[in-house]
C-alpha cells in the first residue's frame, strides 16, 4: 500500500478448488484490507464450486473494505 501510494489495499488468497491444496480444504479463503487504521484479515469457509467461491471471496473482500471505510468515517465524526 505504501509502496504504491495507495490509501487502501485489498487482498485475497485461498483454495477455490476443485481439489484441496497443500492440505487446505476447498473453500478456505482469507480476505484482507489494509488502510489508514492498519490491516484486517478475515478467514472464510465458503461452500460451492470454484466460480462461486471466487465470486464470494470478491464480495466478502469488498464487504470488509466497506466496513473499514464506514468505521473510519464514523470515528471521524
Amino acid at each position: 500500500r505504501e509502496r504504491c501510494g495507495a490509501d487502501w489495499a485489498v487482498a485475497t488468497t485461498g483454495v477455490a478448488g476443485p481439489e484441496p491444496q497443500d492440505g487446505k480444504p476447498v473453500g478456505l479463503v482469507y480476505v484482507a484490507v489494509a488502510g489508514p487504521g492498519g490491516p484486517t484479515v478475515r478467514k472464510l469457509g465458503l461452500d460451492g464450486g470454484r466460480e462461486h467461491i471466487r465470486a464470494a471471496a470478491v464480495i466478502e473482500a469488498l464487504r470488509l473494505l466497506t466496513e473499514r471505510i464506514d468505521a473510519l468515517a464514523t470515528a471521524a465524526r
